[in-house]
């Protein structure tokens, strides 16, 4: 099985410029745990995820003996700042096996798919997930 077979398309994309509140409207809005960025050409130049956006968001409590106040960039700030990249992507052609791999090896939930430069779809561990185990019957899901 090919990644073309299980991609999810169109993607959901955000730019560079996105800020963060947007990004984390999107996840929440679509339950996705990732977004690609892209550029205004609609490049892949990087990937942003649950984890970035929450990293450092929640201070730990006053009362923590050892507690520091930490930075983390506002609401407002650019998903560039917070964005990981470079990011792992395959390309439509890329055996669905070997996105299993990279994601488990990685750690990642999911993965850009690329024809060249451009995005052209996105695996998730879900997509992966439903490609393994097909729901034959839907209304059995009930019973």
């Amino acid at each position: 099985m090919k990644a073309r077979d299980v991609m999810t398309q169109p993607v959901v994309t955000v730019l560079t410029s996105t800020t963060l509140a947007e990004a984390a409207q999107l996840l929440s809005s679509h339950g996705f745990t990732a977004l690609p960025v892209v550029d205004d050409d609609g490049r892949l130049v990087g990937i942003v995820t649950e984890a970035d956006l929450i990293k450092d968001r929640m201070a730990p409590d006053p009362r923590r003996q050892y507690w520091r106040p930490r930075r983390s960039p506002s609401a407002a700030a650019a998903v560039e700042q917070v964005m990981t990249t470079p990011v792992e992507s395959l390309t439509p052609g890329a055996d669905a096996a070997d996105a299993v791999q990279i994601m488990l090896r990685e750690h990642i939930r999911s993965l850009p798919i690329v024809d060249g430069e451009h995005l052209v779809g996105i695996v998730t561990r879900r997509d992966l997930m439903r490609s393994a185990f097909p729901l034959e019957d839907p209304s059995a899901l009930g019973k």
